[in-house]
């Protein structure tokens, strides 16, 4: 009974498995969503030892995405993923996104422990500052060279200067506006980035980053 039980759930049309992993479908997407096509595509794409120790991913409307103005959450190698989605596009960036997340808990040491990805996001942070200061904004109040995400900081990007300015002042030094909120979101931003076909850009913009996800892809198998 007890197999027959654990049957009927993994074929239930709420659970799907992929790559091993359970995915459970809380609140449904759009109708249009092929979200096995879409889990296919990541599976083909992204390295299989990236997935090690990932225990759940969850579509679920969380109440934390309107607080926050997020539409994921990564958390002890699990992640929740809204299923308010513009479109296909979206939902594919934030999973492959909260999984750049997880892969920071599996190769820290590897990633971090060198300084090189801290040293060239912290220069591109004082290119920011001199950017944002000549377009006349007041500047002092910020710790540029904090590597840690500050919700003062990111109200005043995404308030203050909104999201036209951000996204010029962020041009040619980050990979897109959302890299400058931390380091983490430094490397998830490129981790998506490379894998989600900017890898061109990527290793012009931000080179030492590009090397590193790209060591992690072939040197941890």
């Amino acid at each position: 009974m007890r197999q027959y039980i654990l049957e009927k759930v993994n074929n239930s049309p709420n659970f799907i498995k992929f790559n091993g992993i359970e995915i459970e479908i809380k609140d449904q997407l759009p109708k249009d969503f092929d979200l096995k096509a879409i889990l296919k595509n990541i599976e083909k794409t992204i390295p299989s030892h990236f997935f090690k120790n990932l225990e759940k991913i969850t579509i679920e409307d969380n109440k934390e995405f309107k607080e926050r103005s997020i539409s994921a959450i990564y958390s002890d190698n699990s992640f929740i993923i809204s299923p308010k989605q513009k479109n296909a596009n979206d939902l594919l960036d934030d999973i492959v996104h909260e999984l750049a997340h997880h892969v920071e808990t599996l190769f820290v040491k590897e990633i971090y422990s060198d300084d090189k990805i801290k040293n060239e996001f912290i220069k591109k942070r004082h290119e920011l500052k001199f950017e944002i200061q000549a377009e006349g904004y007041w500047v002092e109040d910020y710790d540029f060279d904090n590597i840690k995400f500050d919700k003062s900081f990111d109200t005043f990007l995404y308030s203050r200067l909104g999201r036209n300015m951000i996204s010029m002042v962020t041009a040619g030094i980050f990979i897109r506006p959302y890299a400058a909120i931390s380091l983490r979101e430094y490397f998830a931003t490129g981790f998506e980035a490379y894998y989600l076909g900017k890898q061109n850009e990527l290793e012009k913009i931000s080179p030492m980053l590009y090397d590193k996800i790209n060591d992690l892809s072939t040197n941890n198998k």
